[in-house]
């Protein structure tokens, strides 16, 4: 019995983390759909607002504002909201002295006096413009200048809702985050062909202002949420390899391990949330649903299963699985190695399997926060944290 449930553990592991990918690519370069904006005219462009939701953010508000100064869009169509949640430090000076660096851009900086979080400035924000369609950004990332063009021709298509980039790290925190955003870039190029890719990156997407719905106070992911929300009512979602939005600020790995247990609380809260992606009469949505989402909530479960199975079965039946559970111990050195930032002497491949365990291990803490109703504490992580959430 313990070998059964050992290798079914091990066996929805490796296909969400092996096979699904594969499988997903395979059925995107045989099947999938073209990118809607190839085949897509608009005979005018649409109005758009940026809202940019910044805690605390002095280090980087500079270089956000200039980034977005020089976007290309056309002025009278662009408008752009700061919305500057309860800043204590010196982000409200920095971002008005560099008002008469906006080079025309309608810019205008809303402060409220308390932190009241970044749910609650997004709803109030979204829900106050008029522009044809939204876009969200972090105050972190940068784009490059053609990005809202490329985002918007898109909208040429009716049936889309949402558009989302592709997210780059300017310095990676480890080798094993720099392995994990390269693979998931690939799978949300994939997930896109095939139905639709799952999440936005808060770094930036855009969606239709009249699809959008406000969020629960108590949201956790709302840059999956939000647009997945979309792809519930039946629009499609875009994933387009061409616009990136790069974030500056690089986590140490507490932080990013702080960041990792938010996220999976999350990853429970939005599967129970936009369970209607789970439709088969739009099987591809459904199968790019179970297979990476839905299942990637319960990875932490089956991960400790077989964790825990594992040194009972090596001592019982020896051969491979003391193999196994030796690779087990090494890679448990590896994350007690990297999470106290020591001489890196452990192998990559170690390390890259370190920074997938620590990973699972926020998502269980997360899980255990979510299911304990203890979300509702402050959620008190480093703005780079915050950032990348």
């Amino acid at each position: 019995m313990i070998a059964l449930v050992f290798w079914t553990c091990v066996v929805l592991v490796l296909y969400h983390h092996v096979g699904y990918p594969i499988a997903v690519r395979a059925i995107a370069a045989w099947f999938g759909r073209k990118s809607s904006a190839s085949d897509a005219e608009l005979a005018v462009l649409p109005s758009v607002t940026i809202i940019v939701p910044a805690h605390n953010e002095e280090a980087v508000i500079a270089a956000k504002i200039r980034n977005l100064a020089a976007l290309e869009y056309p002025r009278d169509s662009l408008s752009v909201v700061l919305a500057l949640d309860g800043c204590i430090d010196g982000t409200s000076a920095i971002a008005r002295d560099l008002l008469g660096e906006s080079g025309g851009l309608d810019l205008r900086i809303v402060e409220y006096p308390s932190n009241i979080g970044k749910i609650a400035v997004l709803n109030d924000q979204i829900g106050r413009a008029h522009s044809d369609v939204v876009a969200l950004s972090d105050t972190s990332s940068l784009l490059e200048p053609q990005a809202l063009l490329q985002a918007v021709r898109h909208f040429g298509c009716p049936s889309v809702g949402v558009v989302c980039p592709t997210y780059a790290l300017i310095r990676p925190g480890s080798e094993g985050e720099r392995a994990y955003w390269n693979y998931q870039t690939r799978v949300k190029i994939a997930e896109g062909a095939v139905g639709a890719p799952m999440g936005a990156h808060g770094a930036f997407y855009i969606f239709r202002r009249n699809l959008w719905k406000p969020l629960e106070p108590d949201t956790i992911n709302d840059d999956f949420i939000l647009p997945m929300r979309i792809v519930e009512r039946g629009y499609d979602a875009v994933y387009d390899p061409e616009i990136v939005a790069t974030e500056l600020e690089t986590s140490t790995a507490r932080q990013n391990f702080r960041r990792r247990i938010r996220i999976g609380a999350g990853n429970l809260q939005q599967v129970l949330r936009v369970a209607g992606l789970a439709d088969l009469r739009r099987p591809g949505v459904a199968f790019v649903f179970l297979s990476g989402k839905a299942l990637r909530a319960f990875m932490p479960i089956l991960l400790l299963i077989a964790a825990v199975s594992l040194p009972v079965l090596a001592v019982r039946e020896g051969g491979f699985y003391l193999y196994a559970f030796a690779g087990e111990a090494l890679v448990g050195l590896a994350v007690i190695a990297d999470h106290l930032g020591v001489p890196r002497v452990i192998p990559r491949p170690a390390r890259w399997a370190a920074y997938f365990v620590q990973g699972h291990a926020a998502g269980f803490i997360g899980a255990l926060i979510l299911l304990g109703g203890l979300q509702g504490h402050a959620w008190k992580f480093s703005a780079a944290a915050k950032a990348k959430t």
